[in-house]
């Protein structure tokens, strides 16, 4: 976890066909998550509309919306 504003933030980093992902979820109001993940530290993407309903749930959305990106870009070198 890191901690952003002093707060706990559940996140993941690992690399994918050669991209370094770097995932966050982060609780709102209401017991939901949103979550936002880079690639490569530079491509960023957000869910913010449809907050989901657990960390995990948060976090396996974000994975697989990660993992879906990285696979259609070319081969990184990480």
């Amino acid at each position: 976890m890191k901690q952003i504003y002093g707060v706990d933030m559940p996140n993941k980093s690992y690399v994918r066909n050669g991209h370094h992902i770097n995932i966050n979820v982060t609780e709102v109001k209401g017991g939901r998550w949103n979550w936002d993940y880079t690639i490569d530290a530079l491509n960023y993407t957000a869910l913010r509309e449809r907050p989901a309903a657990s960390e995990g749930g948060a976090m396996l959305e974000a994975e697989n919306d990660a993992n879906h990106k990285a696979d259609n870009l070319p081969p990184g070198d990480a």
